[in-house]
């Protein structure tokens, strides 16, 4: 009997011990089964850049274009379970992603700009007529680009962005300190458009146009650069009228519509609506520059053998250019437009100068009507 009780014990205590055994092995081999993740990034980057788990470089980017590297695979049994990126050869990090051990593909979007790594980035749409100055567009402070030669701009900017965070687009005229247009950008501005036309020092960036009168006339609601750069004369300043007539492009014969047609422009700069009234194929307009409420001449020679003389509709003529083609009417027409002058030589004696219509820019799609 006791010889029984003896075998059954002996075989009760092996049975504990490969439990027991069995237990160690499973607490032994855990820590050691392999968590593996492949990590991909996207992206751009201007430098260089290294890749750094638990302390360890595990890729960098490729080549002189500093394109990112392949996807890798990467065991996160170990470590912080972040993948940390910094510029080649520094230590400071840039920007940490965080590594999820039961994902196998993750993916990483990078956009390294100025110092700083960005999740991603969004396109950004400029129009901007600034009218003859230069303004400036900042990004958070920091100048992103800018107008030339008082030229237009149009434009698509880059813009990196971190999800959930927004940035800031400011506008200043060149040489000058006052933000006169600033911009919350957020991801889903992609894509938007910021427009403006600069008048005088105010970004003007939707207009109300008033219906037409005439369903076949066309409006014009214009703004005047009443000066002329290299010319003869000097503008005198004040507020003017621009009266308009109509000239036969065969017999040169002028016909001044009654009533008349003239629309006041105040200085300084700022719009006002003219409707011009339907034109034979044969006839164009064109206008004199007068002294608000006179038929006097706003300008003055700056050679006294030379006189300033209203032209009458005799010289000149008002031409449009609208998808780089040229108009001298377009029915049905509502049109932004800034208008320059320039001068004409004549006279009996070559000695009187004519203020005439110039450059005609349409610029309807600088700003939002309504």
């Amino acid at each position: 009997m006791k010889r029984i009780f003896l075998s059954e014990y002996i075989i009760l205590l092996a049975l504990v011990m490969a439990v027991l055994q069995g237990c160690r092995k499973e607490e032994l081999l855990h820590p050691a089964v392999p968590r593996i993740v492949e990590l991909t990034f996207s992206g751009t980057s201007s430098v260089p850049l290294e890749f750094v788990y638990d302390n360890q470089v595990v890729d960098t980017t490729i080549g002189q274009d500093n394109s990112l590297p392949n996807p890798f695979t990467l065991n996160v049994s170990k470590g912080d379970q972040q993948i940390h990126i910094r510029r080649k050869g520094e230590t400071a990090i840039l920007k940490s992603y965080t590594i999820h051990p039961k994902t196998f593909q993750q993916h990483f979007g990078i956009l390294y700009d100025e110092g700083k790594i960005y999740d991603n980035s969004i396109y950004y749409n400029l129009a901007i007529h600034p009218v003859g100055k230069n303004v400036e567009i900042f990004l958070d402070g920091k100048l992103k680009t800018q107008t030339s030669y008082g030229g237009i701009l149009t434009s698509k900017l880059t813009i990196p962005m971190d999800k959930g965070l927004s940035r800031e687009l400011t506008v200043k005229i060149k040489g000058e300190d006052k933000v006169i247009l600033r911009r919350t950008i957020v991801e889903a501005d992609s894509n938007k458009t910021m427009k403006f036309i600069l008048v005088g020092k105010t970004p003007v960036e939707s207009m109300v146009l008033p219906p037409l009168k005439d369903p076949k006339g066309m409006s014009l609601t214009l703004l005047l650069r009443p000066d002329i750069e290299f010319g003869q004369t000097t503008f005198q300043g004040g507020e003017v009228d621009l009266v308009f007539y109509v000239r036969d492009m065969m017999t040169e014969e002028v016909t001044h519509p009654v009533p008349e047609i003239r629309v006041t422009v105040p200085q300084p700069a700022a719009f006002a609506t003219v409707e011009l009234p339907p034109l034979a194929e044969s006839k164009m307009y064109t206008f004199d520059v007068f002294k608000k409420g006179t038929k006097e001449v706003v300008y003055s020679s700056k050679n006294p053998g030379y006189t300033v003389r209203p032209g009458l509709g005799k010289y000149g003529m008002f031409l449009v250019f609208k998808d780089l083609e040229p108009h001298f009417f377009i029915p049905g027409e509502r049109l932004i437009c800034t208008i320059s002058t320039n001068e004409e030589m004549g006279g009996d004696n070559f000695d009187e100068i004519f203020i005439i219509p110039n450059e005609v820019a349409v610029v309807n799609d600088f700003v939002k009507i309504q």
